[in-house]
């Protein structure tokens, strides 16, 4: 009996050690490009678990491979200066820091499909290069819980943080903070079809210096040319400067919905200056403009005069006038800061209906302009005009906040609570 139970021990010992081996083997820690190839060979088939010791990573790639999720984690004092992902699959990339090492600093999806950008850092501060993402041919990315700035401050090229191509489909854009990039747009190009761009924070697209004026003066918070559903939902979209709009869509991007969003014009950290447009839809010099939109349920503080003259927080191209009105937007349940000449919104429209103007002239003949009643946030107050005004049938389920809007909703991104 003796001899069986240590027989039963040795044996027990042997299957948590093995054990123990297989579970480590699932993880691999490297410290420069070859030791990351060979751990990249060693997942092709298996899910897995790849370390980064801190260090600079000039360039790393994923190739092609099958099986689980494989999971790329940086640690405090990992730089990445390149990272591409080729016609590979199930990626997690989460915790590394994208910025120049000699060069252009970008996470490339060529090809990828069902990627996870997670807790990223994309920084070119203090250097002459760009860093960004760049979703050229891609299918089920989500972009999450990640900082961008400084994008390409001193770069001859045109910046942008994270650019688009018509590849790219089903792309969520989500949880991330957005700010302080001189010379670039945040968010900019074209994708093939839904994009989801929700709860991020957008302050401060400022112009570049010392570099030509039209490269350092297009500074757009997000810009849109194509695209087939578009949801830009509970973001906060702060200031921009010698640019379009805090956000812009024109050409072919189709069935776009704009809901719950908030724009603010003003910045503490930019005393004395006004962003000049929250929202554009479709340019007079486009060849198509985007049909089926819809701007619902958004608190929009920004408006100020622009170069040219017009004076409102939203403008859409008068080229609407030969577009057939069921493809024109429709504009619902809006608080509207400014809107001085309602024409160049209501005649580009499908419907106007349900909005406050806080300054200006409100298309509706019923419609409500002056005081609202807000704080400096654009949160209602308890006798805002705001307040049960809605129209229903347009009113989203939820606010601002993700909570439910009651049987009454109230106009603005914003539902009211004691």
């Amino acid at each position: 009996m003796r001899r069986l139970a240590l027989a039963a021990l040795v044996l027990s010992t042997i299957c948590v050690t093995a054990g123990s081996a297989t579970a480590a083997s699932k993880s691999i820690t490297v410290r420069d490009a070859r030791g990351f190839a060979r751990a990249v060979a060693a997942f092709r088939h298996s899910g897995g678990t790849i370390v980064l010791r801190p260090g600079g990573y000039p360039s790393l790639v994923v190739g092609p491979r099958s099986g689980g999720t494989l999971r790329v984690v940086g640690r405090r004092g990992v730089r990445v200066g390149g990272l591409r992902l080729a016609r590979t699959q199930r990626v997690a990339i989460s915790g590394l820091h994208i910025g120049p090492i000699g060069g252009d600093a970008v996470v490339w999806l060529d090809g990828a499909a069902d990627i996870d950008l997670d807790h990223l850092t994309v920084s070119a501060r203090g250097t002459a290069y760009r860093a960004f993402v760049f979703a050229e041919f891609a299918r089920h990315v989500r972009i999450r819980h990640s900082v961008f700035t400084h994008c390409g401050d001193r770069s001859p090229d045109f910046a942008n943080c994270i650019t688009l191509n018509r590849g790219a489909h089903n792309v969520l854009i989500e949880d991330n903070r957005f700010r302080d990039c001189h010379g670039c747009d945040f968010i900019h190009g074209r994708f093939g079809s839904y994009l989801t761009i929700r709860r991020n924070n957008f302050d401060r697209a400022l112009p570049c210096h010392h570099i030509t004026r039209y490269r350092c003066g297009h500074n757009d918070l997000v810009q849109l040319f194509a695209g087939q559903w578009l949801r830009v939902e509970r973001n906060h979209f702060g200031v921009y400067r010698a640019g379009g709009a805090q956000l812009y869509l024109t050409d072919d991007v189709d069935h776009a919905t704009v809901v719950n969003n908030v724009f603010i014009g003003t910045d503490p950290a930019l005393p004395g200056y006004r962003a000049r447009m929250a929202i554009v839809v479709g340019a007079n010099e486009s060849k198509r403009l985007p049909y089926y939109a819809k701007i619902v349920s958004n608190t929009i503080l920004t408006g100020y005069r622009r170069r040219d003259g017009y004076v409102g927080s939203i403008r859409m191209s008068s080229a609407y006038g030969g577009v057939r009105l069921w493809k024109r937007p429709i504009v619902a349940n809006n608080i509207i800061g400014l809107l001085e000449t309602s024409w160049r919104v209501w005649a580009a429209s499908q419907r106007f209906v349900a909005n406050v103007v806080l300054r200006g002239t409100n298309c509706a003949a019923e419609g409500y302009t002056g005081d609202a009643d807000l704080d400096a946030a654009g949160r209602p107050h308890w006798d805002s005009a705001a307040l049960d005004a809605a129209n229903r049938y347009y009113a989203p389920p939820n606010d601002f906040t993700g909570r439910p809007r009651d049987g009454d909703p109230d106009i603005g991104a914003y539902e009211w609570r004691n």
